[in-house]
């Protein structure tokens, strides 16, 4: 989901897009960094395919873990049919309640003092979109996928309905076919795809050549002490 206002320095941007960016929680308590930002300087429509008309600077923000699940089955038998994709965004509360919390907590960060000296009206969603019914409107108007799908062809147990793939990697009743991707992530991950998907691969090479797993036993995990008290 984008978000903009007026930039209102002058001069050329001498930077690449995206530079900046962070992840937070948008409330106490919860276990993870739910929600991710990319700060960009300058304004970017639809993914760069609308110019844009006015100098300002944007962030794109979102929620990593979203509970909506969507689905996807075979057209038909004809392997040149493209697949019947349903994501099923926004099909639950909770990931209402996160986009508007993506909302509000970006023009809380920008209304900081930090940005006195460059921010101009916002364009986007606008001033005039105040209540929870306004972002809902303007979040279901604007959102769309980022670049990082995952979960299409879940691993699991051979018990598990739902799985795709074994813990070998192996297709669930089809000889011979591995998945290697992200696919095959069981859930979302709380960040961008390419490291982990590395790790998916290492681990499945060494599968393939039965080498023993390289896993740590009791790895401490930093628990923030503000956990239940703060973002």
């Amino acid at each position: 989901m984008a978000f903009s206002l007026h930039l209102l320095s002058l001069g050329e941007g001498a930077t690449a897009h995206l530079e900046s960016g962070g992840f937070i929680r948008s409330e106490p308590g919860v276990p993870h960094p739910d929600i991710q930002y990319h700060f960009l300087p300058s304004q970017v429509i639809d993914h760069g395919r609308v110019a844009s008309t006015m100098e300002a600077y944007q962030v794109h923000v979102g929620p990593m873990r979203s509970t909506s699940v969507g689905w996807l089955k075979l057209k038909s038998t004809d392997p040149n049919d493209h697949p019947i994709i349903e994501p099923n965004y926004m099909s639950t509360e909770r990931d209402i309640w996160e986009f508007r919390q993506c909302v509000k907590l970006t023009r809380e960060i920008f209304a900081q003092k930090a940005f006195e000296k460059f921010r101009g009206p916002e364009i986007q969603p606008g001033n005039h979109v105040q209540s929870d019914k306004e972002i809902d409107a303007f979040i279901r108007q604007k959102a769309d996928s980022a670049y990082h799908p995952s979960c299409t062809c879940k691993m699991g147990q051979l018990s598990d309905s739902t799985a795709v793939v074994d813990p070998q990697t192996k297709v669930i009743g089809v000889e011979n076919l591995r998945v290697v991707d992200a696919s095959i992530m069981p859930s979302v991950v709380s960040g961008n795809l390419n490291a982990p998907t590395i790790m998916i691969a290492e681990k499945a090479a060494d599968i393939i050549k039965g080498l023993p797993s390289l896993q740590e036993k009791n790895v401490p995990v930093y628990k923030p002490k503000t956990l239940e008290t703060q973002r």
